[in-house]
């Protein structure tokens, strides 16, 4: 049976090969000692690591009351074998005086047997509850009783067809859970990359295994309200303590301007330190012109409330007016830096570039591909057969550069596309009056190596 595996890594990210160090998967800290040092920081064990100040509760009380357990239960294990190996002693030491001055019988030489027998079954039966401990506290095995003796192994045949029929019952009870739950995420019409998303979701399954049967679930009232505001104290309580970073590393306020679905301009201010970035505030801007003086009261404003000894620099796009109110509040506060976004400056040089005419036909050219194989759902499932299922990426409207991402897209599968238009059914799909001569051009352009040349 292969070794479980421990329920730490469902919380952390090995580094290297021999699990010797790890990742926290809540404040990105390497911990260096093994998986059990990593268990302490998240579950916050003091004395032996730093502890983790971005952990959820629950995940700090399921770990901690893991360790608790697996503690417990080594300590007994030790114990118990301790004094197994001390009485299989003393008989070897007893058997050995007899030997030497009487004449062991037949009966005595069963009694032995059995007595060895029932030593070998009760080690066994302590190797195999410290496994089923393990599994109990992960949540993969329900938990088992054992007579002592190993009586209740030897009764219902082998060892190997215990374990058979345990992981039976492990795997029926995991159906019936599954069922249950996806009745709920189905009748509640609850999206099922929900069951994915986050590290929630096995945490409620461990919680509540751990309560066991019969506990009555809180109503719509509790979750939207005394739960909800004990959600919100917490999260107030994990924004607090980055605050307190703020004094010791200085912090980076990012504004963004956006816009809405509905085409209502925003701008959002962000606070970044240390490695973690939370939301200040955002302004609508609607009906309001976004000239220089205006965006800089804005950031000044935001300056203030975060604290101005407190920020180091600060970050914006570049346009017009978000420049030139940088450079207004750098002169006000000497200390603080105002730096471009490097993203949007990116955004901006392959603007430029894309305006060079050759470049501009290119683009132009590749668009016409991907929108004419996305025109035809039959084309598109044929060129899937020949890209083993992938998809062309294709441009977006946001950002200029994925004109260039969805040009190395299309040349990554130049090949399979020259084998697509050359095909039987490319003639097939394309042979209506509307597709017929397009479809021709398309073919000679994909075929047409200069096109290829120009995308490299």
């Amino acid at each position: 049976m292969a070794p479980h595996r421990d329920i730490g890594w469902d919380h952390a990210t090995p580094i290297s090969n021999d699990r010797k160090q790890a990742k926290c998967n809540y404040c990105g800290k390497i911990v260096h000692g093994g998986i059990t040092r990593m268990k302490q920081h998240i579950a916050h064990v003091t004395g032996q690591v730093e502890a983790c100040t971005r952990a959820p509760k629950e995940i700090r009380e399921l770990l901690k009351k893991h360790l608790i357990q697996g503690k417990s239960m080594r300590a007994a294990h030790k114990k118990k074998l301790e004094a197994l190996q001390n009485s299989i002693r003393l008989e070897d030491d007893s058997d050995e005086e007899e030997d030497e001055v009487f004449e062991i019988n037949e009966d005595e030489i069963d009694a032995e047997r059995k007595h060895l027998k029932r030593a070998m079954a009760e080690s066994r039966n302590m190797e195999f509850m410290e496994q089923q401990r393990r599994h109990s506290v992960s949540g993969d095995l329900p938990s088992l009783n054992f007579k002592a003796g190993g009586s209740s192994l030897n009764t219902k045949g082998s060892k190997r067809n215990f374990f058979e029929s345990s992981m039976k019952k492990t795997e029926d009870n995991a159906k019936k859970v599954g069922r249950a739950i996806s009745k709920f995420f189905h009748f509640n019409a609850i999206p099922f990359h929900a069951a994915d998303s986050g590290p929630y979701y096995q945490t409620m399954i461990d919680t509540i295994a751990s309560v066991g049967p019969g506990v009555k679930g809180p109503t719509g009232k509790q979750i939207g309200g005394e739960y909800l505001n004990e959600e919100m104290q917490e999260v107030v309580q994990y924004v607090d303590s980055l605050k307190q970073k703020w004094k010791t590393y200085g912090c980076t306020i990012m504004c963004d301007g956006w816009s809405t679905r509905t085409k209502h301009p925003i701008i959002n201010f962000m606070v970044y330190c240390d490695r973690d970035m939370i939301y200040h505030s955002s302004v609508d801007c609607t009906n309001k012109a976004k000239t220089a003086d205006f965006v800089y009261t804005l950031m000044d404003k935001v300056v203030e409330s975060v604290g101005v000894d407190n920020i180091v620099q600060i970050v914006t796009d570049s346009e017009a007016s978000m420049k030139a109110a940088g450079k207004k509040l750098m002169r006000k506060r000497k200390h603080i830096f105002w730096s471009p976004c490097a993203a949007h400056c990116i955004d901006l040089m392959l603007e430029d570039i894309g305006d060079i005419l050759s470049v501009k036909d290119t683009i132009k050219e590749a668009r016409r591909i991907t929108g004419f194989i996305y025109n035809s759902d039959k084309v598109v499932n044929l060129m899937k057969t020949y890209t083993n299922g992938r998809d062309l990426l294709r441009p977006g409207i946001t950002r200029f550069a994925t004109e260039f991402v969805a040009m190395e897209s299309l040349l990554r599968y130049a090949t399979d596309l020259k084998r697509m238009c050359t095909s039987r059914e490319w003639v097939e799909y394309n042979n209506t009056s509307r597709r017929r001569h397009e479809a021709g051009d398309i073919s000679d352009l994909i075929l047409n190596e200069r096109f290829w040349k120009r995308i490299r």
